[in-house]
């Protein structure tokens, strides 16, 4: 029974470091796309669409996505790579963010996409792993 615990808490870390990376790889990608062009038109956006909230331009939340959504999935990925003590309470949070990120583009912009869809779910997996994995860790 051990030897199967073991391997299924493995398998959720492995899973875990994969959607971290993905995750990070593709915010960093973004965020600093809209860093550079705050006008969203590299990446295919509407200069309307942030217009019913309170940014301007994109700026702000390329950095937002860049850092927090981004940077912060690498280090945590690196974190779980190497089992730090806290990495499934880490985890956890980086679902909540990335979660939360997700809710705020659906309350704050006017049209969804596929993208927020699969985003959203990894956050919730993300969650989820990581409630494993520290409930897991703690027997």
């Amino acid at each position: 029974m051990k030897k199967r615990l073991k391997i299924d808490l493995y398998i959720a870390r492995i899973t875990a470091i994969a959607l971290l990376v993905i995750t990070g790889i593709s915010a960093m990608g973004g965020g600093a796309v809209l860093v550079i062009d705050p006008t969203g038109r590299l990446l295919g956006f509407d200069s309307l669409t942030l217009a019913d909230t309170f940014f301007p331009d994109f700026r702000i939340p390329g950095l937002v996505l860049l850092v927090l959504i981004g940077v912060l999935n690498m280090f945590v990925a690196g974190l779980t790579v190497n089992k730090a003590k806290s990495y499934p309470t880490l985890i956890l949070l980086q679902g909540c963010i990335l979660t939360g990120w997700i809710l705020i583009q659906l309350y704050l912009l006017p049209q969804t996409h596929f993208l927020q869809l699969i985003f959203g779910s990894i956050g919730i997996m993300l969650m989820l792993l990581g409630s494993l994995l520290g409930s897991r860790r703690a027997l």
